[in-house]
């Protein structure tokens, strides 16, 4: 868990450190709207993303976006940005929301209120957290995929609309 945590936050440390060289703004234009790639695969790339980084794929979410970007042909930067959702401030949250979930898909689900979440809580609900976080990594995929390609279909430059 220690590794995890280190790696996870060394590679948001480099894109944070990218991401400030440019600013909001240019890094917006340069890396979504004026980057090469239709937008239908500017949006999958994002999906990709969100679903990388909502499964429960610990440890593993910035080799499998890069991994399966290049696999798929899709905007690698876009998907590893996008998989960077799993920051350790929301990891609690998604754990919790990806619990809620995955409970209605168990038969013994277990009341959050008052746990301790030590490693045998873990070992008894380990089922209904991967339902619940593969559920919510497929339902935050689409959202934010058709999301995003609607909002680059909007904000596309109009000269770049003819061809």
């Amino acid at each position: 868990m220690k590794n995890f945590i280190q790696n996870t936050i060394q590679s948001q440390k480099i894109f944070y450190r990218y991401f400030r060289r440019k600013g909001l703004r240019r890094f917006l234009k340069e890396n979504l709207l004026e980057s090469a790639g239709s937008n239908e695969n500017k949006a999958k790339s994002i999906a990709l993303g969100f679903f990388i980084g909502l499964s429960p794929f610990w440890g593993f979410h910035s080799f499998l976006a890069i991994t399966l970007a290049v696999y798929f042909k899709l905007n690698k930067l876009l998907t590893f940005m996008s998989s960077q959702v799993t920051f350790p401030p929301l990891i609690p949250l998604i754990i919790f929301l990806s619990m809620i979930v995955g409970a209605p898909f168990v038969s013994n689900t277990t009341s959050l209120e008052n746990q301790s979440f030590d490693f045998e809580f873990i070992k008894n609900n380990l089922t209904q957290y991967i339902i619940g976080s593969f559920i919510l990594a497929i339902s935050c995929s689409v959202i934010f995929g058709f999301l995003s390609y609607f909002i680059l279909q909007k904000f596309q430059p109009q000269n770049k609309k003819m061809k």
